[in-house]
């Protein structure tokens, strides 16, 4: 295999186009389940601070 053959099948496999390659994975489409719960623990984290932060600032009694 020529160098030139080689670096267009590399640039197939990045590419996905790979083909007959055992290499090429299918891309997985959607989150799974823990990027979908790291996502929600984010989400909680931010609306906590703001809602301790609204307490803080607004509500706490002075």
């Amino acid at each position: 295999m020529s160098r030139r053959e080689n670096e267009q099948k590399a640039l197939d496999i990045v590419a996905g186009r790979g083909g007959d390659t055992a290499a090429v994975k299918p891309v997985k489409k959607g989150l799974g389940a823990m990027e979908m719960m790291g996502i929600l623990l984010w989400l909680l984290v931010l609306v906590g601070g703001g809602l301790a932060a609204v307490y803080f600032f607004v509500l706490a009694p002075k």
